[in-house]
């Protein structure tokens, strides 16, 4: 039975809530037919999912990062205990409906991590020092596509992959490359398929290599037509109170 502190809050499509009602709408997400979770076993230093088709999956995923995804929350929005940037788990959870929207398969992942793993949370605003995403003066490189199909996400160092996805889950990739808060503020609005390469960041002791392609500034407004812009922003934090370190069973 999901377990609730007394100051949580849920935030979702723009209205906040207090801790009563809370405990109803967790009640009454969608919930996915069968769901594996277990620890994953790869070497990968990859991790990818999926939320198209007749599955959500997540292959050697974070715990931190599942969680991302199903609260759409920024990497540095998140405050939570250190073993959930650890742990990797590989998850296979099959939906009731294949026309089921990306925001309802979200809903069914809350409802799973909100299940499975006891989650217990609540939000808190703080300004941070961070980026704003923008148009750069050019405008956008690329266009909205039918949210028809998978949702397949790769992220690897050099490359970010998402297909039909919003900019503002784009945004939240960034935050997590950059170790800072990534604003979306383009109003781009509808779904697209994103694929950025860069050079990622060397270590301080190793001299650029003249065969590096661009840093990710540069690859976001040549490549996409964005461009990352230093502001300070105010940022919702997603605290987690609670949460097990292993799941309940399959």
């Amino acid at each position: 039975m999901p377990r609730f502190t007394p100051a949580a809050r849920f935030v979702w499509a723009g209205l906040v809530v207090t801790a009563g009602a809370f405990v109803q709408d967790a009640a009454s997400l969608p919930r996915f037919e069968v769901a594996s979770i277990k620890l994953s076993t790869s070497n990968d230093s990859g991790s990818r999912n999926d939320f198209g088709g007749a599955n959500v999956v997540f292959r050697n995923y974070v715990l931190s990062g599942i969680l991302q995804n199903a609260f759409m929350v920024d990497w540095l929005a998140l405050e939570a205990p250190a073993w959930l940037y650890d742990e990797r788990f590989d998850i296979t959870a099959k939906v009731p409906d294949e026309k089921a929207s990306l925001d309802q398969r979200r809903q069914m992942l809350q409802a799973l991590l909100i299940d499975r793993f006891g989650l217990v949370f609540h939000h808190e605003t703080k300004t941070r020092a961070g980026f704003a995403l923008v148009v750069a003066k050019n405008g956008p490189k690329i266009q909205p596509v039918p949210d028809v199909g998978s949702h397949n996400n790769d992220n690897r160092p050099g490359k970010i992959q998402r297909q039909r996805t919003t900019i503002g889950d784009f945004a939240s990739a960034l935050s997590y490359l950059l170790r800072q808060p990534v604003v979306n503020q383009t109003n781009m609005e509808g779904r697209y398929n994103v694929v950025l390469t860069y050079t990622p960041e060397r270590g301080p002791d190793l001299p650029p290599d003249a065969n590096d392609g661009p840093s990710i500034f540069t690859a976001l407004e040549e490549q996409l037509g964005l461009k990352l812009e230093p502001r300070k922003v105010p940022v919702d934090i997603f605290v987690v109170d609670h949460c097990e370190k292993m799941p309940t069973e399959n």
